[in-house]
């Protein structure tokens, strides 16, 4: 274990023990149980980003009671079954079930016997993540319970991966970008799963002003890589607070509407530019598909006929029979620009062993969206 990783290690009969056990992690917290007896075994790793305590207890009525947390708390159960109590709320958490506890609530969480994780969330990771000031880190939880099974699993591989892999093997837990960045990747999943915004971009009456921004700077990378993090930014909120406007006022994700606007212009430019010679692998680049079959079927979708069948429609001329979909039609539009262009269909370059291969932009997630 690195030396810098601080390792809390406690072992306790009785109420008292156990409460200063949980103090030390969480500040303010108190166990209790019907006797004033327990089995109280707890580890806690301690790191800038994310403290995280092993706790097996058994006990006549445990409760676990955390006043205003302090940090985003997530309960892992791992064995035996626990109830969480918190604003009103109350769900049972069986083997692998996961519950939130928000930042500033107060909560119970009730058990006889189990074995659980428990995840401390400082505000400075949440605070990268959301593109705010740690002081202005106000987060609205409108669950406790992950939104989908999927996002939990991901949660418990992503905390294995943390626990086992970033803080077991000192070559890694040395690198701060990779352990800084395995922090992010779970408080990432935590916003996602429990679909937690910050308060300020919880309200919708900025949602206008947002999606404005959001799509001038789409607007202005058309033909070019952006990522949805830029977006965000060039809008002035986090990426789930460009998420959350887009899906209220569009019911539609930033990144699909990004994909939407590039298909726009390149059914205009495929209109515009039918009797110029331009092929369909030529729009496909332009708008960053270097797949032209994906971008084939992206435009289908849209628009209900072929990108080839409307090249035929715009010059006057019969769609070939033999080509009911688009895929030959691209493939035939990519050997005319390779007679154009050379081998690769860029102007002066060779298809030579070790060329680069170009990435569809335009049809791939270029960072990970909640």
């Amino acid at each position: 274990m690195v030396e810098t990783l601080l390792r809390l290690q406690y072992s306790a009969t009785d109420t008292v023990a156990a409460t200063t056990a949980m103090r030390a992690v969480l500040g303010a917290a108190r166990v209790a149980t019907r006797s004033g007896a327990v089995a109280w075994e707890q580890v806690s790793l301690v790191d800038d980003g994310v403290t995280v305590s092993s706790i097996q207890a058994r006990g006549d009525g445990i409760r676990l009671h955390v006043p205003g947390a302090a940090e985003l708390l997530v309960v892992l159960v791992e064995a035996g079954e626990a109830t969480l109590i918190t604003g009103g709320m109350r769900i049972r958490l069986g083997a692998e079930d996961l519950g939130l506890i928000p930042i500033s609530a107060d909560a119970e969480l009730r058990w006889s016997a189990a074995r659980l994780q428990l995840f401390a969330i400082p505000a400075a990771p949440l605070a990268r993540l959301l593109g705010v000031p740690r002081s202005a880190v106000r987060l609205h939880a409108p669950r406790i319970d992950p939104c989908s099974p999927e996002l939990a699993e991901y949660f418990r591989r992503t905390a294995q991966l943390l626990t086992s892999d970033a803080f077991g093997a000192p070559e890694v837990y040395a690198r701060d970008l990779v352990r800084s960045a395995t922090v992010d990747l779970l408080t990432a999943i935590i916003v996602e799963a429990f679909e937690l915004t910050n308060r300020s971009e919880d309200a919708s009456d900025r949602d206008g002003t947002i999606i404005r921004r959001a799509i001038a700077e789409m607007r202005a990378h058309l033909t070019e890589p952006i990522t949805v993090p830029e977006i965000a930014e060039a809008a002035g909120v986090s990426v789930r607070g460009l998420q959350m406007a887009f899906i209220r006022q569009l019911d539609v994700a930033p990144l699909l509407h990004l994909r939407q606007l590039r298909l726009e212009a390149a059914r205009s430019a495929l209109v515009d530019e039918a009797n110029v010679g331009t092929t369909i692998a030529d729009i496909a680049r332009r708008f960053g598909y270097a797949n032209s079959g994906r971008f084939s079927t992206h435009y289908r979708n849209e628009y209900g006929e072929a990108p080839s069948a409307t090249l035929h429609r715009i010059r006057g001329t019969e769609t070939p029979a033999s080509s009911p979909d688009d895929y030959g039609a691209a493939e035939a539009d990519l050997v005319q620009a390779d007679e154009r262009f050379g081998e690769s269909g860029t102007p002066g370059a060779d298809r030579t062993a070790g060329a680069a291969i170009p990435i569809d932009w335009a049809a791939s997630d270029q960072s990970p969206v909640p």
